[in-house]
């Protein structure tokens, strides 16, 4: 299966899916409900009420060299003895994955049921899902966000230390690769989302030294690896982040706040008619999770009117309002398991399907 480009865009003609987490503890529970929702384009589930190890900083951190923890963190220890023979290991392991394809290295980059509980639970679900028409999708955390949040010994940022950086692109990129692998024995269509909630800092005095070219070089980096096995990449950001760094990318998808944060993907509008052109998709934030009360008193007509109000703003300066409903994918606008409860989080998804099939009647879409 091939990633989308121009020639064979992705278009998802406003189905849903989400962007990975939920408030809830039981974790068949919280499967189910996925598989509910969003039944075309179903994710595992992160629980990072669960504990440290389901932590979007931790989650995508098993097999890296050098880490150590304790109940509250994990970080890099680069005066461990053994740490040159960890390094040493991790890159064997990366050749053998990257050039021969080895099963035994990619499994020393697995997600065990300890840091990722959903995943097994989602593949034991799959199972017994008899459409073959859906799209899977998994997540990782992005190369940039875990960078700025992995520290060493000293409290520095893994990001600015060559070497740390390095392996931190090259372990997301491996997540990655071990899920496709994982999920491609149901022979369906795969996407992986990195999630970069900080790229919103970039421009700011933490990022100061931080340029484009290597956010696009890294983010890039990791895509070239999910597409080499017939995946395709998107990308989760916040509120307002530089949407053009990411239209630069080789991204098939781009997910974005659509609920708080129109006005962000508006502000780049020759580099949005590039990526469409190239073939990308934009994933549509517009169920609110960031705020309990938002999430409360949005209702299925508030959020149709909000959608069709966004998309007016977008086709009056310029862009095609049929294209644009063709390549978009509907999302909560962040992942659900941070400030909600369970039954706004139920709520949240609840709307979305909702409001997918309403668009989906409403503009004659059939299933992919």
């Amino acid at each position: 299966m091939n990633h989308s480009n121009a020639k064979n865009p992705f278009e998802p003609q406003c189905l849903a899916t989400t962007i990975g987490s939920l408030p809830h503890i039981d974790v068949p529970y919280g499967t189910e409900l996925i598989f509910k929702n969003t039944p075309e384009i179903p994710g595992w589930v992160q629980f990072p009420k669960r504990g440290l190890h389901e932590n979007m900083m931790v989650q995508f951190t098993e097999g890296m060299p050098g880490l150590e923890g304790n109940n509250q963190t994990v970080f890099f220890n680069t005066q461990s003895d053994d740490f040159v023979s960890q390094i040493t290991d991790f890159y064997t392991y990366y050749l053998d994955v990257i050039e021969n394809n080895d099963i035994n290295a990619l499994n020393k980059f697995k997600l065990s049921a300890e840091y990722a509980a959903g995943f097994s639970e989602f593949i034991d679900h799959l199972s017994s899902q008899p459409r073959t028409d859906m799209v899977l999708k998994g997540q990782v955390t992005g190369p940039f966000t875990l960078g700025m949040n992995l520290m060493d010994q000293n409290n520095k940022c893994s990001y600015f230390d060559d070497q740390l950086h390095d392996i931190v692109v090259k372990a997301s990129a491996l997540k990655a690769i071990w899920q496709i692998e994982n999920l491609s024995d149901f022979n369906r269509q795969i996407i992986i989302l990195l999630d970069e909630p900080s790229l919103i800092n970039f421009g700011t005095q933490v990022c100061i030294t931080v340029t484009r070219e290597e956010i696009i070089r890294d983010i890039n980096e990791v895509s070239e690896a999910i597409h080499s096995r017939g995946a395709m990449a998107g990308v989760h950001c916040e509120a307002n982040t530089d949407w053009s760094i990411l239209m630069e990318t080789d991204l098939d998808i781009l997910v974005f706040d659509a609920y708080d944060h129109m006005q962000s993907i508006t502000l780049y509008p020759e580099y949005l008619k590039n990526f469409l052109k190239k073939g990308g998709s934009l994933g549509w934030g517009i169920v609110p999770t960031l705020d309990r009360e938002a999430a409360a008193k949005e209702t299925l007509d508030s959020l149709l009117n909000r959608f069709e109000n966004s998309l007016d703003q977008l086709s009056n300066t310029g862009f095609d309002r049929n294209l644009l409903l063709r390549r978009a994918l509907l999302t909560p606008s962040c992942g659900a398991g941070g400030v909600l409860t369970e039954q706004l989080a139920e709520h949240v998804l609840s709307l979305l399907k909702q409001l997918s099939e309403t668009l989906r009647n409403r503009y004659g879409f059939d299933f992919i």
